[in-house]
């Protein structure tokens, strides 16, 4: 009766309820990295590595024009207000600004200004959108989250700090020696990402476990990086799995309801 979404959950809930949901699995399906390089308008002068307008043109050959009132049922795209924190949720106006704005990762994409206020991606604040739900007094939530494998559960590790490495130190370029075992330098841009998968993993248990959802689907996606786009037919088809299996449940949850 309604979806919200946040990040590519608000991506792949506003093509779903404005009927292009299979051009934008046509269009992920066809990634490689090559073309997802070709995509990518470096700006180093901006608020992010990316502008984004190659992958904002390619969304207005399918989606201009269109607006939330245009939906077939309500929808709102969770954002975050970088100057404030504010946790934003947008569901009137332009879809594709809404959904640009809710998967802007700060330091990569550039924010989105909407009416006055400067929009980044909503996982800094609510990565599973299942309050905004109960605040539309949903009956029955059901969550996909795709943080559920990516850390484990929080452990707490006392360790002792050894020396340390300068990594023009380091035995070849770009490793860093961490124990005697020696690892691939992230580079800015996998910092960003991986300091992000944190926070995201950290605040989903957080506000799961203060208001969880009725059911979760939770795919296992821990070995695909955040932006692996290319492996985008891996990715749906542990979706369709994970989701074809939990099919019953979903079926006995709408009996009770009703």
């Amino acid at each position: 009766s309604m979806i919200a979404g946040t990040s590519i959950g608000a991506l792949v809930g506003g093509c779903y309820l404005a009927g292009k949901l299979d051009e934008l699995e046509e269009f992920a399906r066809s990634l490689t990295k090559r073309r997802i390089f070709g995509l990518l308008d470096l700006n180093l002068r901006g608020s992010g590595l990316f502008g984004g307008m190659k992958l904002d043109a390619r969304l207005r050959e399918h989606m201009a024009g269109i607006r939330f009132e245009d939906l077939s049922k309500p929808f709102v795209c969770v954002t975050s207000e970088i100057r404030t924190g504010h946790e934003i949720w947008l569901s009137g106006g332009s879809l594709i600004t809404a959904m640009r704005a809710s998967y802007a990762l700060p330091g990569v994409f550039e924010p989105v200004t909407c009416n006055g206020r400067v929009l980044v991606d909503g996982a800094l604040v609510n990565p599973v959108p299942v309050s905004v739900c109960r605040a539309y007094e949903q009956p029955l939530v059901v969550a996909v989250n795709l943080h559920y494998d990516l850390f484990g559960r929080a452990a707490v590790i006392k360790h002792s700090a050894g020396e340390l490495v300068v990594e023009k130190d380091a035995p070849r370029p770009g490793l860093v020696d961490t124990g005697h075992q020696y690892q691939t330098r992230l580079g800015i841009t996998g910092v960003m990402v991986e300091a992000f998968n944190i926070i995201q993993d950290r605040i989903s248990r957080a506000r799961l476990a203060g208001d969880p959802p009725d059911m979760s689907l939770q795919p296992k996606l821990s070995h695909i990086g955040l932006t692996e786009f290319h492996r985008a037919d891996e990715a749906i088809r542990i979706g369709y799995q994970v989701t074809v299996a939990q099919i019953g449940e979903l079926a006995r949850l709408q009996t009770v309801l009703a």
